[in-house]
């Protein structure tokens, strides 16, 4: 341990409670707080793959196996992309992943923290980004589908690698920081003309089935995974071919997965104790009336909220509420309008 008063080892020939030490005590710190939130998150992917594990599952994994490899071969990293894939990703016929199955089975045992990190593990999916900026405690990379930028606090994943290379990657949010789960993958140049060109392909062909890229790629992840693998098994020198996937003929949007749990959960995930009541017994009314309701889960919750507190009296705006649950203003708006048509 470098004592305080010794002379920095960076080489400034000051001491090191003037130099570095305020910095490595940042990176320790930043380094700890992820290692906790990893341990988090590790604790409830073991849940979800012991749920997965169960013998109603079988043939799912049997169906999910054909989808994802691209090879008989394999490694450990190939074998944890797997899982992550199964668990996060893959859909069975009723349009379902394991985690909003695990969700629904033990959402009276699940505590608020857990209903919150559940809800960002359904929110993430494996992408291709650039990295924009590595600093020391926070790193910056952008989304090719849909540029977004996300700051990573994760300080060791990209130790290995620098500003302006490409990675396949997964983030996930934990308790209000970004880190990676799996490996983060190496994409060269080469290897990412190849990618975005052939994922971009699939999408111009399948465009009318889909919103955006960004949703195609969600909801073909496996185009991506498969990449992956590709550039493992290759010793990461070249992607062999350009994939010809069947993409899946029908895509049942996020936006229109609007079961009552779905609802109930956003509600209780953000409104304060003193509206909740309030809110589940207006959407309880409102289903009850409307047996065909359409739209986002977040976008009846936001609106739901505003409702409650416009009627409370709370000074509140559209925006505020609309920046809470990550929707515009003017889809609040419309799910408010209908809620006061009711």
């Amino acid at each position: 341990m470098i004592g305080r008063n010794e002379l920095c080892p960076c080489g400034s020939g000051k001491k090191y409670k003037k130099c570095c030490l305020q910095k490595n005590q940042l990176i320790e710190f930043t380094r700890n707080k992820i290692l906790y939130a990893k341990g988090l998150y590790k604790n409830m992917e073991n849940k979800i793959y012991e749920y997965s594990k169960t013998s109603s599952f079988h043939n799912d994994r049997d169906v999910c196996t054909k989808k994802f490899h691209i090879s008989q071969d394999s490694n450990p990293t190939i074998d944890k992309l797997y899982n992550t894939y199964f668990m996060y990703d893959y859909r069975n016929d009723k349009g379902n992943t394991i985690t909003k199955m695990f969700i629904d089975d033990n959402k009276l045992t699940l505590s608020k923290n857990q209903i919150n990190l559940l809800s960002s593990m359904l929110k993430a999916n494996i992408s291709i980004f650039k990295i924009e900026d590595i600093g020391i405690t926070k790193s910056i990379i952008r989304d090719y589908f849909n540029d977004n930028k996300i700051v990573v606090e994760d300080v060791d994943a990209l130790k290995n690698l620098k500003v302006g290379q490409s990675i396949i990657g997964r983030t996930v949010n934990v308790q209000g920081m970004n880190i990676f789960v799996d490996e983060c993958i190496k994409v060269s140049d080469k290897n990412l003309k190849i990618i975005l060109d052939n994922i971009k392909q699939l999408y111009k062909s399948n465009s009318r089935k889909t919103k955006s890229i960004k949703e195609f790629v969600i909801y073909n992840s496996e185009l991506i995974y498969k990449f992956g693998q590709q550039i493992l098994l290759n010793d990461k020198s070249h992607i062999l071919n350009s994939l010809n996937t069947q993409v899946k003929k029908e895509i049942e949007s996020k936006d229109n997965n609007n079961s009552d749990v779905n609802i109930y959960d956003a509600l209780r995930n953000n409104m304060e104790e003193k509206y909740l009541q309030k809110g589940l017994d207006l959407w309880r009314g409102f289903i009850k009336s409307n047996k065909s309701i359409k739209g986002s889960e977040n976008g009846w919750a936001a609106a739901i909220e505003y409702y409650i507190k416009k009627d409370a009296g709370e000074i509140i705006t559209q925006a505020q509420v609309s920046e809470k649950y990550e929707i515009s203003p003017r889809t609040l708006g419309k799910r408010y309008k209908e809620l006061r048509a009711s």
